[in-house]
């Protein structure tokens, strides 16, 4: 078993690739995980959230899983006018992005499983970033389960994921066929985060619009009480991106295949 997780390392680690979203001062705000097939790159559809990003740093790296094989710099804008599709986070929650003229044609493609039967128990790989960590990792484990919502079939990955880790592939041990491609939109902790953020953000709109109005020994109390907010914010932020979890979720390329011929693009 251990030889097949090498294989999967030496075939499949140079078309993996780091996505750094940075503000103007290079500071990172987010990460997540690509990968390459053909003349594109696969990854999740929180692509499409970071605006308060100004710059995307894509890299992928050799085999010791940190040092830079390509590696290219691109602002927000001209990356969003590359993802060529996606789709709803609740039903797939995938992206693609076209890297036709980028300088990566040397790095090798990935190949979506084509004909083959995912059963429950089957060992698979997981290849990818996470927030703290600027090297390529890669993950074992099992499919534990296949989900079936709206119509399309997701595979439960039994094995550790953490932030970074949406938009990594799922491999096939014995293939190296992609079989799915991790997200987190089925994770109930994520939703429960996200319900978190939305109230907070909530309150300090609603007290921000109370500013002023009255103060106690010449400090407005709002202003603390927004500060408070915020710092909350922050350290739900920390405390989520590093805990890991025991389970992932992935698309199924059986969803993916459907959807990308529909949008017409074409893998050879």
């Amino acid at each position: 078993m251990v030889s097949l997780y090498k294989n999967v390392w030496k075939t499949c680690h140079s078309s993996v690739c780091s996505m750094r979203f940075l503000n103007g001062n290079d500071i990172e705000v987010v990460s997540l995980t690509g990968f390459k097939v053909g003349d594109y790159l696969f990854t999740h559809d929180m692509v499409n959230r970071f605006n308060k990003a100004e710059f995307v740093e894509i890299r992928f790296v050799k085999e010791d899983g940190h040092t830079t094989s390509a590696i290219e710099r691109l602002s927000l804008h001209d990356f969003s006018e590359r993802i060529i599709t996606s789709y709803d986070q609740e039903i797939t929650g995938f992206s693609v992005i076209s890297i036709a003229d980028l300088s990566f044609d040397q790095v090798p493609s990935l190949e979506l499983a084509v004909n083959r039967h995912v059963y429950i128990g089957q060992a698979v790989a997981l290849l990818g970033y996470q927030y703290d960590n600027p090297s390529l990792t890669i993950k074992s484990g099992i499919v534990s389960t296949v989900i079936h919502r709206n119509g399309h079939r997701y595979l439960q990955f039994d094995g550790s994921t953490i932030w970074g880790n949406s938009g990594s592939p799922l491999i096939d041990l014995k293939t190296n066929e992609v079989l799915g491609i991790i997200g987190y939109k089925l994770d109930r902790k994520n939703k429960s985060y996200e319900k978190m953020i939305e109230i907070s953000n909530a309150n300090i709109k609603m007290l921000e619009k109370a500013q002023g109005e009255f103060e106690v020994s010449g400090v407005d109390p709002i202003q603390v009480l927004i500060a408070w907010q915020k710092q909350i914010l922050q350290l739900a932020g920390e405390i989520y991106k590093a805990q890991g979890s025991g389970i992932g979720v992935a698309i199924d390329v059986k969803t993916i295949k459907p959807l990308l011929k529909a949008a017409g693009i074409e893998l050879t």
